[in-house]
């Protein structure tokens, strides 16, 4: 194997293949039991620990922000000579584009309009719920989501730029381990299930994404929305994502990187010029108020009266706020990985800001204009209480169900397509490099192509497999669950980041 894929770390590769071998041959060989058995496991965690999800994310939200003010802040990751390899807006689009995806587009109208439809504190579809929709949606897309990434990032990046260790979860766990032992079993076992871990999160993204893809493709053309089409939507991803990760990051993710932020901003300038504008700065600055407002609440609001979930029929906290951030903690290894890599020369204060506060002001902005925009339609009567409905039911088909009812929908419908593929090929491709780069163990050598190829097929294969099989479901359910163990080692590796600040002189 290393004949081909060059400087691999045997072990590493051969036990992340061997777990992830053992979870495909389950869901395929035994679907219904596997199922079962992986959601029945969710639904404990989520019952049973979700107080710890909110409690280990806000603990790292307040352990960036105090080193971020702190007197570390002012140190880079790197020597003191280093800048910074990218462009502000370019280190942005890779950093927006690697942590959200095309997630945005699948929920940028479909969560708040959720929110708006079924409030879980207002009355169902009344003026009151719209604040509160758009508010309900920045907790789970705003700073703590990216407090995950962030904290992961900063661990990797300043052990890699600044103790000269290799980009892997393992290398933060120095301070622990002994550098002596970064070779060891521990370390490769932690490396391990971040590769699993990584590999769970993107292929159902690129699953998603392909769905979401087809479905707006056969929306605007009047075709058929089935397999075939969502095969194909993944092979040109696939082929993309590969190519794209082979060319590195400065030749080829940088580039649809850029695209995509300009795409965005394009988009969200449309829907300025096009919708209630001034309803939506209302209601964005009204949403946003309330958010920072009631943070320190709504971090550890877990409703345990059960009111909430009387009203709305469903254990709400447990379905939206800890799925969400369970979500978030099984990208953080790569994301975490993918911005170390891209971010060497920035101070820590600089990184952590940056990460915590600018996507998420983007995905504000971006949710107050789409999703607000389809609640002020509902509310007027521009948009029919079946529309309004139907976006609420279909997440893969929300968004185009929403551009049909603006104008130039058949322009801004292609953009959008363009965008979702351009998105989601950001994260394959920025996935692919990081798996690349964790396979290779203690070797801080540049992946080879070949390593890089292999991921990025790989991924796009099981992407395939699992659509196929229908058991895209139970593989994002079991990324979610092994999110729990992960939120202790990302603990761990801030908590060894701050040891190994003290002792630098």
């Amino acid at each position: 194997m290393k004949k081909i894929l060059g400087n691999i770390d045997s072990a590493i590769f051969g036990g992340s293949a061997a777990i992830y071998l053992a979870l495909f041959l389950f869901i395929i060989c035994l679907p219904a039991v596997a199922e079962k058995a992986i959601k029945t496991a969710l639904e404990f965690t989520f019952t049973n620990f979700g107080w710890l999800y909110l409690l280990g994310t806000a603990f790292l939200l307040i352990a960036l922000l105090i080193l971020a003010c702190g007197r570390f802040g002012s140190l880079k990751l790197g020597r003191q000579e280093d800048q910074p390899e990218y462009s502000f807006l370019s280190w942005m689009g890779m950093l927006f584009g690697a942590g959200i995806g095309v997630g945005l587009l699948y929920f940028g109208v479909n969560e708040p309009m959720t929110h708006f439809l079924v409030s879980p504190f207002y009355e169902n579809g009344s003026a009151a719920a719209a604040p509160e929709a758009l508010r309900l949606t920045y907790i789970h897309w705003g700073i703590h989501p990216w407090a995950l990434y962030c904290s992961s990032g900063l661990a990797i990046a300043y052990f890699q730029y600044r103790r000269g260790l290799p980009n892997r979860i393992s290398s933060c766990f120095e301070p622990m381990l002994g550098r002596d032992n970064l070779d060891g079993p521990v370390a490769k076992i932690i490396d391990i299930s971040a590769i699993v871990a990584t590999l769970c999160g993107i292929a159902t993204s690129a699953g998603m994404a392909a769905s979401q893809f087809s479905a707006g493709f056969a929306h605007q053309y009047g075709l058929k929305h089935g397999f075939h089409l969502v095969v194909i939507s993944i092979l040109i991803i696939g082929i993309l994502s590969t190519l794209s990760a082979m060319k590195g990051v400065a030749k080829g993710i940088k580039v649809i990187s850029d695209l995509n932020m300009w795409l965005v901003l394009i988009m969200i300038v449309f829907m300025v010029l096009v919708g209630p504008r001034v309803f939506d700065l209302n209601l964005m600055l009204e949403a946003m108020g309330s958010y920072f407002d009631k943070i320190v609440g709504t971090s550890f609001f877990l409703d345990s009266s059960g009111q909430v979930a009387d009203k709305v029929g469903f254990n709400w906290v447990g379905g939206w706020t800890v799925m969400y951030f369970a979500w978030w903690l099984a990208f953080a290894p790569f994301v975490g990985g993918f911005l170390a890599n891209i971010s060497k020369g920035r101070t820590i204060r600089e990184f952590i800001l940056a990460c915590l506060f600018a996507p998420a002001l983007l995905c504000f902005i971006w949710f107050a204009f789409f999703g607000g925009t389809a609640i002020e339609w509902t509310i007027s009567g521009r948009i029919s209480p079946e529309t309004a409905q139907a976006m609420v039911n279909s997440s893969d088909e929300s968004l185009f169900i929403f551009l049909a009812e603006a104008p130039l929908s058949s322009l801004t419908v292609i953009v959008m397509l363009c965008l979702s593929m351009t998105l989601i090929i950001t994260s394959v491709n920025s996935g692919t490099y990081v798996l690349a780069s964790m396979s290779t163990g203690a070797s801080q050598a540049e992946p080879s192509l070949a390593n890089r190829a292999f991921w990025g097929i790989f991924i796009s294969l099981n992407a395939l497999l699992f659509l196929w099989i229908g058991g895209m479901q139970a593989l994002r359910n079991s990324s979610m669950v092994a999110a729990l163990p992960f939120l202790f080692i990302l603990i761990l590796m801030i908590i060894n980041t701050v040891h190994s600040l003290k002792r630098e002189k």
